[in-house]
């Protein structure tokens, strides 16, 4: 797992501005040179960034959406506990975990985090994107915002 330090002032939907997140991120595959092969997993409420291992027989090696021929990427939801910035983040001023103090999110904000690292990343078209439940939530939000 990586984590990208988004250090600029984030908007949520509901108006409340984070100063700057972490997104955990995990990445499969290689990038091929013309940049064709991106699958983009957003996954599920209890899910995280490993998605091999949470959709075993849809991700991984001889299956479905492969690392040998697919650059796979699946970052932790906004709000998430493993690693994305969410209510265990630590708050600054009182070195206490944000809890419920952390603001309500949406389904758009967590497609507005995936686009700010698919940016970082230097990924100018997804081949794919795939979710299941929430993730799949994601999915058709992320169409409608960037067709």
């Amino acid at each position: 797992m990586t984590v990208y330090n988004y250090k600029a002032p984030f908007e949520l939907e509901c108006g409340i501005t984070l100063q700057g997140i972490d997104i955990a991120y995990t990445t499969y595959g290689q990038l091929n040179p013309d940049k064709s092969n991106v699958v983009w997993v957003c996954h599920a409420l209890t899910a995280n960034s490993d998605a091999a291992d949470w959709w075993n027989g849809v991700v991984g090696s001889g299956h479905v959406i492969d690392p040998g021929k697919h650059f796979i990427i699946c970052a932790n939801n906004l709000g998430s506990c493993y690693g994305t910035t969410g209510p265990l983040t630590i708050n600054k001023y009182t070195n206490q975990p944000l809890f419920s103090q952390f603001p309500t999110i949406t389904i758009k904000d967590m497609v507005a985090v995936h686009e700010l690292l698919r940016e970082h990343l230097g990924i100018e078209q997804i081949h794919t994107a795939i979710g299941g439940s929430q993730g799949a939530q994601q999915v058709i939000e992320w169409n409608i915002e960037q067709p």
